[in-house]
């Protein structure tokens, strides 16, 4: 078991945005969470990765869980180059990010202001396979990525399910059927 929640609860003010949820993860499990805009995925995915505390409830790790949000965040004036080699330090690992820029198709010296979404994103694809961590929690991974975007994400997510356990949101049911083992529905805001 790499990640488990155990009757968690979060609410905002008097809204509840999750409720008694009970939900376990495995090594090497894709889980898609499927819903509305406002049904609680982001939210749920912050409380996994320990961004946000359960209002009710307890949140189990085991080993490194990282989150990749939507849109990425990055530092507009740093180059790829420069924040893959941020990254890798600030985690103590080291790693290939030559071969992880020219994989994800991007330049190594242009400033991150210059990207588009989609090179972002890439970028973002390529932090998680250098940091490779334990649990990955993306929300919506495939927005603003292109037919090859599509196809690197596809394909890292297939490499990553050999030693990690994945849960992405998203409200591509296509892509939650293509990549994932089960589906958790959640309910309208």
């Amino acid at each position: 078991m790499l990640l488990r929640l155990q009757a968690i609860s979060k609410r905002f003010g008097r809204d509840w945005v999750v409720r008694d949820l009970s939900f376990t993860l495995q090594r090497g499990e894709v889980v898609a969470l499927l819903g509305p805009n406002g049904s609680g995925k982001t939210t749920l995915l912050r409380l996994m990765a320990g961004l946000l505390k359960p209002t009710r409830g307890r949140v189990e790790r085991v080993g490194q869980a990282l989150f990749l949000a939507n849109p990425p965040a990055f530092h507009r004036r740093l180059t790829a180059r420069e924040h893959l080699l941020y990254d890798l330090a600030f985690h103590g690992k080291r790693g290939d990010w030559e071969g992880a820029l020219a994989r994800f198709g991007l330049p190594e010296d242009l400033p991150l202001l210059a990207f588009s979404s989609g090179m972002r994103k890439r970028l973002a694809l390529a932090r998680l396979t250098l940091l490779q961590p334990d649990i990955w929690l993306l929300d919506e991974p495939e927005t603003a990525l292109d037919r090859e975007g599509r196809g690197l994400l596809l394909a890292t997510l297939a490499e990553a399910r050999k030693g990690a356990g994945i849960v992405l949101a998203t409200h591509d049911r296509h892509l939650a059927e293509e990549v994932a083992d089960r589906a958790l529905e959640l309910g309208a805001a």
